[in-house]
């Protein structure tokens, strides 16, 4: 009987050892070491241009983490949606399938409505206005809406833009009566109707032959995506957002949460720092794109017009009357982090 016990004790032993081990790799089977080689991929909607510094500031990211990681963090880009759809990547986000993405954070307020902030018309009027921004307390507070949600900045990216049109320059809003145009969210929709205009809803890679057709008069885009779609050749007028714009918005580097929750603590860390050590370049290279657009539409015959400060004071006096408003009524808790954002540059 002794034999028999100790052959029972035996056994449970080893299957109690089985269960523990299965327990341990069940619960660390996706979770990084600090000695593991990862390959994370990292997704965006632009070509591969080298000109743009939103594409090239993605590139210099992955770089940058494989040279701190000693090789040990590998990043792949598919650019030009070659992964994921540019208005799905919030949801492949969300779901890890996509670890990280350069992602204009407009597309995700269908699921963050308070997002709406971020391309607001009126609420900056300078690229220093934006950059101050990503400091702020509502800005924390957007991030931890955007973290619950399922995915984290690593790289605060910004963009301005001006407006292109063909029947006659698009400088005050009342330049804007009877024309079709392509506005930039649907807070600036509303103001542009209200002034006159028609809207049309459209993605950027149509925009070239609507112009061309006739089927549009102009359209409000990000600097770098006049240049990548050659509007230039189709335009006659260009509102440079040089000096003041209507047109800002961030496209950040994100992770997924379920990703960066795999990391080790350094991982993150390098990460982390490489994400914000780019961030001053970046704002730099916002800057230097709109002065090169702008050259780009003068070098093709286009009559160019940098915004003045009287005319942006006209621009938002209109998206004060129906875009402010508007956020207010219809985003959750939007007055506050309007009033909030609003007392950040007074």
């Amino acid at each position: 009987m002794q034999g028999l016990r100790l052959t029972r004790k035996t056994r449970i032993q080893r299957f109690a050892s089985l269960l523990i081990a299965a327990g341990v790799l069940a619960g660390t089977v996706n979770v990084a070491h600090a000695d593991d080689t990862i390959t994370l991929k990292m997704a965006h909607q632009w070509p591969d241009d080298p000109n743009d510094y939103v594409v090239q500031t993605g590139k210099k990211f992955a770089q940058e983490v494989e040279q701190k990681s000693g090789g040990k963090i590998h990043i792949n880009i598919f650019p030009a949606e070659s992964l994921v759809k540019s208005l799905n990547m919030h949801t492949a986000l969300r779901s890890g399938s996509t670890d990280l993405a350069i992602y204009p954070y407009i597309y995700a307020a269908g699921a963050i409505p308070q997002l709406n902030l971020i391309l607001l018309p009126g609420l900056w009027k300078t690229h220093d206005d934006v950059y101050k921004f990503r400091t702020s307390p509502v800005w924390k507070e957007l991030e931890a809406k955007i973290e619950a949600y399922g995915f984290k900045t690593l790289c605060w990216i910004q963009i301005s833009g001006g407006a292109a049109s063909k029947a006659r320059p698009f400088n005050l809003p009342a330049d804007l009566d009877k024309m079709k145009v392509r506005g930039a969210g649907k807070m600036m929709e509303a103001a542009l109707q209200s002034a006159g205009a028609s809207t049309v809803s459209m993605a950027s890679s149509e925009t070239y032959s609507a112009m061309q057709l006739g089927l549009l008069d102009g359209l409000w885009t990000s600097s770098g995506t006049f240049g990548s779609f050659r509007m230039y050749e189709v335009a006659k007028y260009y509102n440079s957002p040089e000096n003041y714009s209507i047109y800002y918005t961030i496209e950040p580097i994100a992770i997924s949460m379920k990703t960066w929750n795999k990391l080790t603590p350094a991982q993150q860390k390098i990460l982390s720092d490489v994400g914000q050590s780019l961030e001053q370049q970046a704002f730099e290279g916002a800057k230097a794109d709109d002065k090169r657009v702008a050259q780009l539409f003068a070098s093709h015959g286009v009559t160019v017009h940098k915004m003045t400060l009287d005319e942006w004071n006209q621009w938002q006096a209109l998206f004060q009357k129906v875009s402010f408003p508007k956020f207010r009524a219809e985003v959750p808790d939007g007055g506050r982090l309007l009033d909030q954002s609003l007392a950040l540059y007074k």
